[in-house]
Order: structure tokens, then sequence, then C-alpha cells
């Protein structure tokens, strides 16, 4: 079987990066797939995601010192029973 060649080259990551601006993506040769991958990752990596659905519905200062101290204490459950 013969292998297709592609027209276009790969799209390097160096390429698609906006020099001035942390957020931005470059489209390079029409290819959105690899931008659209960038772009995501930036704002998963950011954590501008993660702010935003946390901002959906207001959470009580008590309630959220609430869950941070559970789940502190889940992980501490977790690294013991590693220990064990």
């Amino acid at each position: 079987m013969q292998e297709r060649k592609s027209n276009f080259k790969k799209v390097r990551r160096e390429d698609m990066e906006v020099m001035g601006n942390a957020m931005a993506v470059k489209v390079v040769n029409g290819q959105i797939e690899p931008a659209l991958k960038l772009w995501k990752r930036k704002m998963k990596d950011s954590g501008k995601l993660d702010e935003v659905k946390d901002r959906r519905e207001f959470i009580k200062p008590s309630a959220v010192n609430r869950r941070k101290r559970a789940e502190a204490i889940r992980t501490q459950w977790h690294r013991t029973q590693e220990d064990k």
C-alpha cells in the first residue's frame, strides 16, 4: 500500500504562539485542529475555565472552607494508606 503524502507540513507549537499574548493562538496553513488543541491546553493550564465554572454560583466562604478541609482529610488518609 502506498502512503499518502500530506500537502501540509506538520505545524510546530512555536509557529502557533503569539508573542505578547499568552492566551492567543495563531492558525497556520488553515489547520485549525492543532491550533484549537493548543488553545484548549493553554486555557486548561491557566485555570481560567475552572474559575469560570466555579463562579457560576455563589458559594459561601464557610462551605468553601469545609470543602477544602474535607479534601485535605481525604488526601491525608490516602497518603497514610500508601505508607502502610
